[in-house]
């Protein structure tokens, strides 16, 4: 389906999943959780999307990539005057965010299960991909800078990704599966929850994702993904220090479409290919397109 929208046609939520960027579980969870939207519905249940709907939806991420939560963003829209609305509505959510930021911080360093679970129940539900991103590298951040922060780091990182993974358990068994694959595969140096990201990225852009470990060589992973037809690489390096890895076999198999998701470092740096986009740390989230 083209993604020029006809004003009077209704979508099923698969197809708003595929415009917006925003999956299933994550539609149905703020409908119900926020009444964020109410769709509407066939004789069996099903959920049917409008024009307007898809609009509110893009609204709402470009508010939720500037900060604002997703319990103030119905508030946000409809007060008035809006810029003025807007602006107080960043100001609240800075304060909050910084407020949540605290007490993930607090309950990873003391290993309190409960409460961080209750704490990712709720970033997990109300953020989209970016702004989650940003929050959780900022807390592995924080954690670093801890007296002997390696248990609390561990623990962090573990029920973050366990997290992340249950999102992924319901990508990979659904019905129908996107025909386009690609793999992602992530530096030794990058934590696994980020790789785990970038793959629930990929499924979310209308991809299947096949997240390969950096215990299988790349020259490998490539030799496999030609041989199986597979379309695109994701290679994720955090910090961009893994260059000699990645440049030498994008470069030899140039004739795959590949992306490298890293650093502001790559600013300035010459791609490995015609087929290669590098992608700063500003930039992973962008949409993408074989």
């Amino acid at each position: 389906m083209s993604d020029s929208i006809d004003q009077n046609a209704l979508y099923p939520i698969r197809e708003v999943a595929r415009l917006t960027g925003i999956n299933p579980i994550t539609l149905r969870a703020w409908e119900r959780r926020y009444n964020l939207i109410e769709p509407v519905r066939t004789e069996s249940g099903h959920r049917l999307y409008t024009q307007e709907h898809i609009d509110f939806l893009h609204e709402t991420l470009r508010l939720m990539e500037e900060g604002i939560p997703i319990s103030r963003i119905q508030a946000v829209i409809s007060e008035a005057p809006p810029r003025q609305t807007h602006t107080s509505a960043v100001a609240m959510s800075t304060d909050q965010n910084h407020a949540l930021l605290e007490k993930i911080v607090l309950a990873a360093g003391q290993l309190q299960v409960q409460a961080l679970e209750r704490l990712l129940d709720r970033v997990f539900a109300d953020y989209s991909l970016n702004p989650l991103r940003m929050l959780l590298v900022e807390v592995d951040a924080h954690l670093q800078q801890q007296e002997n922060s390696t248990v609390s780091l561990v623990f962090w990182r573990s029920s973050v990704l366990r997290r992340i993974q249950v999102r992924l358990h319901s990508a990979y068994t659904q019905p129908l599966l996107p025909n386009k694959r690609m793999v992602i595969y992530k530096a030794a140096n990058t934590p696994a929850y980020l790789g785990a990201l970038v793959t629930l990225f990929a499924f979310e852009q209308g991809y299947q994702a096949l997240a390969i470990t950096e215990e299988v060589p790349l020259d490998q992973v490539f030799t496999l993904a030609k041989s199986l037809s597979i379309q695109a690489l994701i290679f994720v390096d955090q910090d961009a220090s893994a260059t000699a890895q990645w440049s030498t076999s994008f470069a030899k198999y140039a004739s795959m479409r590949t992306w490298l998701f890293g650093s502001e470092q790559l600013t300035g740096m010459q791609p490995a290919s015609v087929n290669c986009e590098l992608r700063a740390w500003s930039q992973w989230f962008a949409p993408l397109g074989l």
